[in-house]
């Protein structure tokens, strides 16, 4: 019987009674969303605008309208830590790279800038611009020997100026108030130039020290704050009491000011061994001092990892560190309270200029070809490059050639414009008829630097650490090319 029934009731679309739980319940009005709780159930939301942009230019790069594809930015571990703590991000794209932060956050960056402007610190974040390319170095105006394992190219935007215009302390309120137009450079003077070369270090360092009178020695960083000590002359009861790397310089000045009578001092020889592993990668200046506090010797150096290898260290600070100071920052009028700082995104260029070389032609003919009329014409719309020659030379492997020298240095190009054409006949008399229409060019993977007058002489470019010879005048680039006829 029970199973007609619940057949019945399922015919009707429902129980012939009603049962409790069948009953309607009461409707509950929902709860008020407040502001609040709307916040914790929306999903966040981000909105990244531009801080800071290097945008990276290079002459050779014509197929790319001078942007620098060859190099690639890496911020350093430090400051990869401080940009996550702020909120910040780094973006690479082609030819530049840009640091980003969150619009939400604006405020809490803006506080945590001024916070440390009160207390004297400066604020900057660390790059390095490694070379994809092993023929940076040939295709940039750079020396020929330039070894980036031992010098590094360094910027920084205190020196950051408008073109054609050197840096001033006024800069700053132009670009708050958008006065001035870009470009902005970061590289002192036009472009880059060996002149902004520091030494690289690595985390073992030794200085030599100058003179027995240094009493120690002091690391200060790019806000000019002295960040590690190391001392050259320790009171004997001191190491007594440990080993004499493990002795700092607040120690020895503690012991001089309080041992009576004073103590007996060991020398720790004609070197001092530093240990940097401690400090975050960049700019440092080593001063030797004496115990008057008298700086005897300084020398500027970029600590950084030799791997993989930077071609260029770059700081940037965010902010005016100092109201004499000249340079370019992004915020602006942090002086004044976090409430009228503000962000006016920057924009800066770092200018390579390319390199310039001679140009000599060798045109090998075939075995037992001797031609009585050769010459190299510029077929170009330009048509004024000229070429000595033809004179006789000797080609190792090769044989006698015939050499053409460019008459002046020619610059190289991703995409070369020049069009060279080789013309020439065997018999005097003979019209000439083209032996090849268009020659190669000059490649940034062969530049050889030699001395003398062309075709010069080959020289050493393997790093000696002494200073030129009085004969680095007379050094050029010089571009070998061979033509097979």
């Amino acid at each position: 019987m029970k199973l007609p029934h619940r057949a019945h009731q399922h015919l009707l679309h429902g129980p012939s009674q009603l049962r409790r739980e069948d009953l309607p319940r009461p409707v509950t009005p929902p709860e008020p969303v407040t502001e609040a709780r709307e916040a914790e159930t929306r999903p966040r939301r981000y909105a990244y605008e531009r801080l800071m942009t290097v945008d990276l230019r290079h002459t050779y790069f014509n197929a790319s309208e001078g942007r620098c594809r060859a190099l690639v930015g890496a911020p350093t571990a430090a400051t990869r830590g401080w940009m996550r703590d702020q909120g910040l991000l780094f973006l690479q794209e082609e030819g530049r790279f840009s640091v980003l932060y969150d619009f939400n956050r604006r405020d809490q960056l803006l506080s945590a800038l001024a916070r440390r402007h009160r207390e004297g610190e400066w604020s900057w974040l660390s790059f390095v611009l490694v070379a994809e390319t092993p023929y940076f170095v040939n295709l940039t105006d750079l020396p020929s020997d330039f070894q980036p394992l031992q010098t590094n190219l360094y910027f920084d935007n205190t020196q950051a100026h408008f073109l054609d215009a050197p840096p001033e302390s006024s800069d700053q309120g132009l670009h708050c108030e958008g006065a001035l137009t870009p470009p902005a450079l970061l590289n002192p003077g036009s472009h880059v130039t060996a002149a902004s070369g520091l030494r690289v270090v690595q985390a073992q360092l030794q200085v030599v020290l100058v003179s027995e009178d240094v009493d120690r020695v002091v690391v200060d960083n790019l806000a000019g704050a002295p960040v590690l000590c190391k001392p050259c002359s320790i009171p004997v009861g001191l190491l007594r009491k440990q080993a004499p790397y493990l002795v700092t310089c607040e120690q020895v000045q503690a012991r001089r000011a309080h041992a009576r009578p004073p103590d007996l001092e060991q020398r720790l020889g004609r070197v001092a061994y530093l240990d940097l592993v401690s400090l975050p990668e960049g700019r440092y200046v080593i001063r030797q001092e004496d115990r008057a506090g008298r700086t005897l010797h300084t020398d500027t150096v970029v600590y950084t990892q030799p791997y993989p290898t930077p071609l260029c260290f770059v700081n940037l600070l965010l902010d005016k560190p100092e109201a004499s100071a000249s340079g370019l920052y992004p915020v602006c009028d942090l002086e004044q309270g976090v409430d009228l700082a503000r962000i006016v995104p920057l924009e800066l260029e770092l200018r390579f200029e390319r390199r310039q070389t001679r140009w000599i032609y060798y045109a090998i003919p075939p075995p037992g070809v001797r031609y009585e009329a050769l010459d190299l014409v510029d077929t170009a719309t330009s048509g004024g490059v000229t070429f000595s020659g033809p004179s006789p030379a000797h080609v190792a492997g090769a044989g006698a050639a015939y050499r053409f020298i460019a008459d002046a240095e020619l610059p190289l190009e991703e995409v070369s414009t020049f069009r060279f054409e080789l013309r020439g006949a065997q018999r005097v008399g003979s019209p000439e008829r083209t032996l090849m229409a268009r020659v190669p060019v000059a490649s940034p993977a062969l530049v050889l630097p030699r001395e003398g007058s062309p075709p010069g002489r080959a020289i050493d470019t393997r790093p000696t650490g002494h200073p030129p010879s009085p004969k680095a005048s007379e050094r050029h680039d010089y571009s070998d090319i061979y033509l097979n006829l």
